[in-house]
């Protein structure tokens, strides 16, 4: 009898806590841009703008060129992603981006000069192969410059 006792009481469970926010790395393949928690990540996917929220299902993604937001609490950092994969799971989001820009580091009139000639290229390239990547070249500098607006705000 005390070994039956013994047994079920070390089979009782201890449920670990809850996580209160999303834990979100966010890396390209030279640097660590973000590592820290989150209430709210929005991502440009390819089928479309994504919202992560705390217990979201899980899921892989391919990103485009956009506006890449964390939001905790009340601070909302927005960042220039180029592209790259989002993964979910378990309240942890990993981004690995091709090129992620935080709205201090872009220079905004490079980024205005890669606009003018994605332009260019996009009227020279018309009906041509290379329209697609003239295409997402106008992408990367749209969204750069969306980002380096929001820090003038």
């Amino acid at each position: 009898m005390d070994q039956q006792n013994l047994s079920s009481n070390s089979t009782e469970t201890t449920k670990a806590p809850k996580p209160t926010h999303l834990g979100v790395t966010i890396v390209t393949g030279d640097r660590v841009v973000y590592d820290g928690l989150a209430d709210r990540v929005v991502a440009p996917a390819v089928s479309g703008q994504i919202s992560i929220l705390l217990r979201h299902a899980p899921l892989l993604a391919t990103l485009e060129p956009g506006e890449l937001m964390v939001r905790l609490d009340d601070h909302t950092e927005s960042m220039a992603v180029g592209g790259g994969f989002i993964e979910v799971l378990d309240d942890q989001v990993t981004v690995l981006a091709d090129t992620v820009e935080r709205a201090e580091e872009i220079d905004v009139a490079r980024a205005e000069a890669a606009r003018q000639r994605a332009r260019a290229l996009m009227r020279m390239y018309r009906d041509r192969p290379e329209y697609a990547a003239a295409y997402q070249a106008m992408r990367r500098s749209r969204a750069r410059l969306k980002v380096a607006s929001r820090m003038v705000k």
